[in-house]
């Protein structure tokens, strides 16, 4: 099953097709009733709901902005908005049903163009695992992280790294089903100000993230091996519907755990079967020792039908 989504831009031939493959379109007029203050704010940016109109019908969005370092530098701002507008173009071709698709830009949010997405009636994977915890089947839990682990290897055999997976960029639609949002922004934030701002601001990504960006800040790069790793702890939050190192409240202490290499441990009260922590395990070794998301996606695929019968 996928998504049914609305698309505000359909090209209505091929020379549009051809014509909208290369920049995502400018929706900046469309959009309407803008909420007065942001929805929510990341390290990367702030998210604002508002209504796209077009033809006649009317649906909700999330508008997404990138915040903007140095902004009294104008030619590094001019630099670093054609950045954006290239990773742009690269997420505005992917098409898969487990990725958030872009449908378009807005130009008045702030000196970089900022994305207009389909609005997630389900909000995050972390605030829906929250809510449906007592709700949720292992079969359920399964499909969630099946629909993830296609998305992820959809991504990295199109080249993309997502750098940044974590329970606030998977995103659940209101059919229940998961899809990833934001890849490729914090490649674009270590590009504008370097990993070690990167890794120091951005607490709340600690306890998903691969140790190495935490062990070696400055010598960091973003890896597919970045991505299973996270994908191990995403695993971890699916089956036990709590936040890695949930017992551990502040993010600080959190990275200094990281760092000395202590992983996280499941509540004790629930019994994760010992084939699924071997891989989830598996998941936080060393990187080349990682499985490969082929990999991911047999485990996770094999798993899901199991609990079908």
């Amino acid at each position: 099953m996928g998504y049914h989504y609305y698309n505000p831009h359909a090209p209505s031939s091929p020379e549009k097709a051809r014509a909208s493959s290369h920049s995502p379109q400018d929706l900046t007029s469309e959009l309407k009733g803008r909420s007065r203050y942001p929805i929510t704010s990341g390290g990367f940016g702030d998210i604002w709901k508002c209504d796209l109109v077009k033809a006649d019908v009317t649906v909700q969005v999330a508008v997404k902005t990138i915040r903007a370092f140095e902004s009294d530098n104008e030619v590094l701002m001019r630099k670093n908005s054609k950045r954006v507008r290239r990773e742009l173009k690269v997420w505005g071709r992917l098409k898969h049903d487990s990725i958030l698709p872009l449908w378009g830009v807005a130009t008045d949010f702030g000196p970089y163009p900022a994305m207009i997405c389909p609005w997630a009636d389900n909000g995050t994977l972390t605030s829906y695992l929250e809510k449906q915890e007592s709700m949720l089947s292992s079969h359920d839990k399964f499909s969630l992280l099946n629909d993830i682990a296609l998305g992820l290897q959809y991504l990295h055999n199109e080249s993309v790294v997502h750098g940044d997976l974590t329970g606030s960029n998977v995103l659940i639609n209101g059919k229940g089903r998961a899809c990833l949002a934001d890849f490729g922004l914090s490649t674009i934030i270590v590009e504008f100000v370097g990993t070690s701002y990167f890794t120091t601001t951005v607490w709340g990504n600690v306890r998903w993230g691969a140790m190495e960006l935490y062990e070696t800040p400055d010598n960091a790069s973003l890896t597919t091996a970045c991505d299973v790793y996270s994908f191990g702890s995403i695993i971890l939050q699916i089956l036990t519907c709590k936040v890695p190192y949930y017992y551990v409240k502040n993010d600080i202490t959190v990275l200094g755990q990281v760092i000395k290499g202590i992983k996280p441990e499941p509540p004790k009260e629930l019994q994760i079967a010992p084939g699924h922590w071997d891989f989830i395990q598996r998941c936080w070794l060393s990187r080349a020792s990682r499985p490969t998301v082929g990999e991911i996606v047999k485990f996770v695929g094999y798993e899901r039908r199991a609990l079908s019968y």
